[in-house]
């Protein structure tokens, strides 16, 4: 969505909320961008969420078909160079390059591994599963399920994916990537008021049906930011009534 619509939609709300306080372009930006994120976290999954009885948490990515949906902006697909150490570093958005020699999209969380097997000229795409930590010894030492091109494996460490066996050479990762942040661009009139400028703004990459969440994130943190408790209030108030 356009951010300037998005902002006037998030200012007209306010001046329904009885509030006499327009934020600087600074505060709506930092707003925006954490209720952005927050709206995007809650989808792939928030640690929130987990509880001893509940391991699953209410809302993660995949867990449905709307939450899927509602992140497929994020959904990037890449087949990167396995090194001669089994290992692929987590793509970083500026340094880390795809077997075309692109720059990949910086990584924000994991959805697949795939491996092109090959076995007597038939190819077949198989997943790779991943091994925990506690359990990578005993896989790696089993003679049962130790990895194998047929049933590769990898760990996740603190920059880098290891798989197993080392020299599976190429892997397709399909992978949730950052979003870009939102920002609504200015520069200032004659009347040294803030105007909008498309040239240096970033609009929300999410799609229209999730602009109503985001906007009452935004107008909550403002509320709080600005001491408009009213903003909050209204936000609250949307929210329970599904707007």
């Amino acid at each position: 969505m356009n951010i300037n619509d998005f902002r006037d939609f998030v200012l007209f709300v306010a001046k329904k909320a009885q509030s006499g306080a327009n934020p600087t372009p600074s505060q709506f930006n930092l707003a925006v961008e954490r209720s952005f994120i927050g709206w995007v976290m809650k989808r792939y999954g928030n640690p929130a969420d987990y509880l001893p009885n509940r391991p699953v948490p209410r809302v993660a990515w995949q867990q449905s078909q709307k939450i899927s949906d509602d992140l497929s902006f994020l959904i990037t697909r890449r087949i990167f160079a396995v090194s001669t150490e089994g290992t692929i570093p987590y793509p970083d958005g500026t340094t880390t390059l795809d077997i075309n020699g692109n720059i990949a999209p910086e990584y924000l969380h994991a959805s697949s591994f795939r491996y092109n097997y090959i076995k007597n000229n038939t190819q077949k795409e198989i997943s790779v599963d991943t091994i925990k930590d506690n359990e990578l010894g005993s896989t790696l030492g089993s003679s049962i399920v130790t990895p194998s091109k047929r049933f590769p494996k990898c760990s996740y460490y603190d920059d880098f994916i290891q798989f197993y066996p080392k020299d599976l050479q190429r892997i397709t990762f399909t992978y949730l990537r950052i979003p870009k942040t939102p920002k609504w661009g200015f520069t200032m009139d004659e009347n040294n008021r803030p105007v909008y400028d498309s040239g240096t703004s970033v609009d929300l990459e999410s799609g229209v049906e999730s602009i109503n969440d985001i906007a009452m994130g935004t107008l909550a943190l403002l509320g709080v930011s600005i001491k408009e408790p009213f903003l909050f209030q209204a936000s609250e108030q949307f929210k329970q009534i599904g707007v």
